[in-house]
């Protein structure tokens, strides 16, 4: 599985926000396993402009490195569709027979919903599976439904609470991420879960 994770870093999160959303990232790539056989990962973050934090890479200490060091706070726009855009080319460093994964990760509404809906339209066309993780307190975004690749309820993923219950049940949302986006074999944890229910 080639998987791309595409971070808001615009300035309705806060820094201090923000700062929850990069640890909640943190713990979250480490729950994947890397390899030429199982998951290539790569990183963009995206405000007024994307930019790729970590080009797609089996190796799990240049995700962590990444993001311990490369990921900002930009502030500015939400400009979603760059951030999409940015994950689509980064697909072309991927494997031509593995599934292809997008998961945006955002707190808001993007400040160009034509252009993000048609950035969507565009990944979810080249086939790789789009999935949203809106963090937001006011309002839940429904037009993320219809972006995502449908069926849409199976591939939004809604932090309800925004911030406070991502910071509250950061491990829960962490194991419920992988275990709805990723096969168990790319994933030690749901290995782990898989042999637990066996016994």
């Amino acid at each position: 599985m080639d998987v791309v994770f595409v971070i808001d870093s615009s300035g309705s999160w806060t820094e201090k926000g923000y700062k929850v959303v990069v640890e909640f990232m943190k713990g979250l790539s480490q729950k994947y396993k890397m390899d030429s056989k199982t998951v290539k990962m790569g990183i963009v973050e995206f405000s007024k402009e994307a930019h790729v934090v970590q080009g797609m890479t089996f190796n799990q200490k240049e995700i962590a490195t990444a993001l311990n060091t490369k990921l900002k706070f930009r502030k500015g726009l939400t400009d979603m569709a760059k951030g999409l855009l940015a994950a689509d080319k980064l697909l072309l460093d991927g494997r031509k027979d593995a599934q292809s994964e997008v998961i945006v990760i955002t707190d808001g509404k993007p400040s160009f919903k034509f252009a993000s809906g048609n950035a969507a339209k565009k990944l979810r066309r080249s086939g790789a599976r789009l999935i949203f993780m809106p963090v937001r307190t006011y309002g839940q975004s429904p037009f993320l439904t219809s972006w995502a690749t449908h069926p849409g309820k199976e591939n939004v993923f809604r932090v309800k609470r925004g911030l406070a219950e991502l910071k509250s049940k950061m491990t829960a949302w962490q194991n419920k991420m992988v275990i709805s986006t990723c096969p168990s074999i790319y994933s030690p944890l749901l290995a782990k879960l898989s042999k637990a229910k066996a016994r």
